[in-house]
């Protein structure tokens, strides 16, 4: 009984400090809407990058007028791989309203991870589409999600649809000590 306890404070006090330990993650979303309405419209980005050091950026960018665009763009680079969130929406006042997403983490062990989804919305007087995703490279290994949706009002259609996997490096790297003898002779 005192040696389950024992193993038990162990394993607790270990998920305690690896609990703490980042991981890199990048998420972003975008979501434009219009309308047949002349101030009818309006377009939202998100970008976000946390990790545990190295280099990253995060930017957005909306335009609404007669388009309503929208983009977020979260890359960063650290001890544990790279991350990529990129998400876009646009409506415009007249047609269909369109958002996607693309996700990517690449590990330093080669694995890969990536998401990707987009909606089409079409019909109705408003529409509005919307996308985002999350992909993270950790110590625990790789996830990449993505999702997709979308609203037109009255009678309108949203196809939407997101994919995400997993690939393993196809070349495992093998490591082996180089050793160099010389042979001295007189």
């Amino acid at each position: 009984m005192k040696r389950l306890m024992t193993n038990t404070i162990a394993v607790m006090f270990a998920g305690a400090v690896t609990g703490g330990t980042l991981a890199g993650e990048a998420s972003t979303s975008a979501s434009a809407a219009s309308g047949w309405g002349r101030d009818s419209g309006a377009a939202v980005a998100t970008a976000n990058y946390e990790g545990d050091g190295g280099r990253a950026i995060a930017r957005t960018r909306t335009i609404t007028g007669n388009v309503n665009v929208a983009r977020g763009l979260a890359v960063g680079m650290d001890g544990d791989g790279m991350d990529l969130s990129f998400s876009h929406a646009f409506a415009p006042r007249f047609g269909p309203a369109y958002a996607g997403t693309f996700n990517l983490s690449i590990g330093n062990d080669g694995k890969v991870a990536a998401s990707y989804g987009g909606a089409l919305v079409h019909g109705g007087v408003a529409r509005s589409a919307n996308a985002g995703g999350v992909t993270r490279s950790g110590p625990a290994g790789l996830t990449a999600q993505a999702t997709a949706g979308g609203h037109a009002e009255p009678n309108g259609v949203v196809q939407a649809r997101t994919h995400s996997y997993t690939y393993r490096p196809i070349i495992q790297p093998v490591i082996r000590p180089v050793v160099h003898t010389r042979v001295w002779r007189r």
